[in-house]
């Protein structure tokens, strides 16, 4: 399936805008992980300079960092219907595919927005190069070990895997480790049960996420596909998310041979 971002992907009026953000319940949980590891490993460094929440959207992430003491972001997006929805917050509608719109910056954050760009390795390698010396990194994005059983269940049951190509967490913090120094890393798996694979499906439209496999597969493959689906105990299906999260800065000699 192509999944498009609600924000860097694709068109998205305002009922689509504000269902993806009702939605939007584990992007809302990273974005307030995320700001809680920045507060306890990177508040008191963080340089003077432009500060971005990439592929922000409504600003989850950049009011969970406001919340925790940091300045305030600026929401960078493609969607402005979801910009629109950024509150408080200063915005710039922007298509992160061209490159980021300011020079030498303080503050890169991003959530569940790296994986949507077209070159996702290319790009995160030029916000590593952008920063300023000091400058911080806060990324959080879905890798290629999420949807284990949907992969699965897709296998069994002989109809097309249409899930988002994800990268790989081993080849994102391989660029990461080239250019800044890691002030935390790790993978963080959740899994979420749905009453079914179309539930779930209906979920990734609701979030804006819109074609996908419930757009795809005729009638007798979604069927077969819930027969191959792993449950839970409680008999839902499973859906698994891997999450790469770091926090990184551009050390003063700017790489990661200044260490």
């Amino acid at each position: 399936m192509t999944m498009p971002h609600p924000g860097i992907g694709c068109a998205m009026g305002p009922a689509e805008a504000r269902a993806y953000v009702r939605e939007a319940r584990l992007q809302r949980g990273v974005a307030r992980r995320l700001a809680a590891l920045w507060r306890g490993a990177l508040a008191n460094r963080l340089p003077s300079g432009p500060r971005l929440d990439l592929g922000g959207g409504a600003g989850a992430l950049a009011l969970a960092l406001a919340r925790k003491g940091c300045p305030p972001l600026e929401v960078v997006d493609r969607n402005v219907s979801l910009l629109r929805l950024a509150t408080g917050l200063q915005v710039r509608p922007w298509d992160l595919d061209r490159g980021l719109p300011v020079a030498e910056p303080a503050l890169l954050a991003s959530s569940f927005a790296l994986h949507w760009l077209a070159q996702p390795l290319e790009s995160l390698g030029q916000w590593c190069r952008a920063l300023r010396p000091g400058g911080q990194l806060l990324l959080a994005v879905p890798t290629s070990g999420s949807f284990t059983s949907w992969r699965q269940a897709a296998q069994r049951a002989n109809v097309p895997w249409t899930g988002l190509s994800l990268p790989s967490a081993q080849r994102l913090q391989g660029v990461l480790a080239d250019q800044l120094r890691l002030r935390h890393c790790c993978l963080l798996r959740r899994s979420q049960g749905w009453p079914s694979p179309l539930a779930f499906f209906r979920h990734l439209k609701r979030s804006g996420l819109t074609g996908g496999a419930g757009g795809r597969l005729g009638p007798a493959e979604l069927r077969r596909l819930d027969r191959c689906w792993p449950r839970r105990p409680q008999g839902n299906v499973a859906v698994e998310w891997e999450v790469l999260m770091i926090l990184a800065e551009r050390l003063n000699g700017c790489g990661a041979e200044s260490r």
